[in-house]
């Protein structure tokens, strides 16, 4: 998110491949049925893990 959707900027930021990136986000978006591409589909996702972060289970 922080690379606004750029696996190539978040693989230089991770070091690594960008298809080391672009698996990861293939299967998320496989488990989810939503695009990472899509701006709505995004923001669930955000909102989502941000409700984890600060709801986490016992």
């Amino acid at each position: 998110m922080r690379c606004e959707g750029s696996a190539v900027r978040a693989a230089g930021e991770l070091y690594c491949h960008r298809n080391t990136v672009f698996n990861p986000v293939r299967r998320i978006e496989q488990m989810t049925g939503r695009s990472l591409s899509r701006p709505r589909d995004l923001v669930e996702l955000s909102l989502a893990l941000d409700a984890v972060r600060l709801h986490p289970e016992p």
